[in-house]
């Protein structure tokens, strides 16, 4: 019996029974590729995340400090009340005072997180940049390729996050406009709405694009935005099919019940945002193969994944037809015996001194020896085929 091993030893050795790593196990599809990565590479995604964090901490410190705030001046001030009753100065809209006031809030709070977002931009550098050398498939040291990648890559993470942080901004601000201005009609509000959420979408969909064309090719800051732009316009669809997808743990985050929200923000400061930027990575570079790669010189497709080639594939076929002839016998079922073998069919012997004529009449008999041994296997093989399979129901009865 086998010795079980030890969690120490699995933990550093890994598992011993392992199969060999040959081409065919590499990922051949985009899907694969991220699944690949996500469960393999489990560790790496952790640590990506935990260092992006890093770099949130001000974005993190803005909200709490503003939340704080708000619910402060809620308690001192009771906007469910009357206020100024007995002063001479009553204010009978208390409450659409207080929506004024947390909209007050909430646009310092969107403000103040413009320069946060930037900050916060600079640990995306490094993040997209480690996250395209796993998949890849290229030796990575999260740590140090991390800064690596924030020493190569920052400044065009400053301009693109600064537009992601404004974009933030206008939405939010219109959405608070609408509870807030009724002077203006509610038609303009609504507009004004539609408007901030297109834009918002079209700067995500550019970001995907903008982020990942940092870190992989050497482009000039308008060659950079006029590709990006021009991919978040001809597959927007597609953008925002992947902009949902990435959005799950944030999802998460915003569904869950109360008593679920500390598992969601746990998710989330493990996983999250190396989970949208593997999300967005991977459906980048599927549209760079495309688009892309072949006009780039230099440039190598389906980095990461096996894709067979003509050979490999005429190579399968080729082996896959030798398989087909091979005849495979049931072991559990006594074969006919075959006469030609069996009852030992023999050669005419060539003489000491043979001539053509010998060597044509023993070439003829061993023809004549192959013809009757295959069509023996062929009668033998229907046979078999024809026979019940009692083999099985004997050996259980025999238990």
């Amino acid at each position: 019996m086998a010795q079980k091993k030890g969690l120490i030893y699995r933990l550093t050795m890994g598992k011993d029974n392992l199969p060999d790593f040959t081409p065919d196990r590499l990922p051949g599809t985009r899907f694969q590729l991220f699944k690949d990565v996500f469960f393999n590479r489990f560790g790496a995604l952790v640590k990506i995340n935990l260092l992006v964090l890093l770099f949130c901490l001000p974005a993190i410190a803005a909200v709490v400090i503003m939340q704080m705030i708000k619910t402060v001046d809620g308690a001192i001030l009771p906007y469910s009340g009357n206020l100024g009753v007995g002063t001479g100065m009553p204010i009978t809209d208390v409450s659409a005072l207080g929506q004024q006031r947390a909209f007050q809030f909430d646009i310092q709070m969107y403000l103040i997180l413009i320069p946060c977002i930037v900050i916060a931009g600079i640990g995306l550098s490094g993040a997209f940049y480690v996250m395209r050398r796993l998949v890849w498939g290229e030796g990575t040291s999260v740590a140090g390729h991390f800064f690596r990648g924030i020493k190569m890559n920052f400044l065009p993470f400053l301009w693109s996050s600064l537009f992601g942080g404004v974009s933030l901004f206008l939405v939010m601000a219109n959405i608070g406009m609408y509870n807030n201005m009724t002077e203006i009609h509610v038609a303009l509000r609504i507009v004004g709405i539609a408007i901030s959420i297109i834009q918002f979408i079209l700067i995500l969909s550019m970001l995907i694009f903008l982020t990942t064309q940092a870190v992989t090719y050497k482009l000039k800051t308008w060659p950079l935005v006029k590709n990006s732009f021009l991919f978040a316009i001809a597959l927007l669809p597609t953008n925002i099919i992947m902009l949902i997808v990435s959005a799950i743990p944030i999802a998460l985050l915003l569904i869950l019940p109360s008593m679920l929200s500390i598992f969601g923000l746990l998710i989330f400061a493990f996983l999250g945002f190396s989970f949208i930027i593997l999300v967005w990575t991977v459906y980048a570079h599927w549209a760079y193969d495309r688009f892309i790669n072949d006009r780039v010189e230099g440039a190598v497709k389906n980095r990461g994944m096996y894709k067979k080639s003509e050979a490999d594939e005429k190579a399968a076929e080729e082996r896959d037809r030798k398989n087909k002839n091979i005849r495979f016998n049931n072991p559990k079922k006594r074969p006919k015996k075959l006469t030609s073998i069996d009852e030992g069919e023999t050669f005419t012997p060539l003489p000491t001194s043979f001539s053509r004529a010998d060597l044509i009449k023993l070439e003829a008999e061993k023809e004549a020896v192959k013809r009757s041994i295959d069509a023996e296997y062929e009668d033998a093989e229907e046979e078999q085929s024809a026979m019940p399979d009692n083999t099985d129901a004997q050996d259980g009865e025999g238990k």
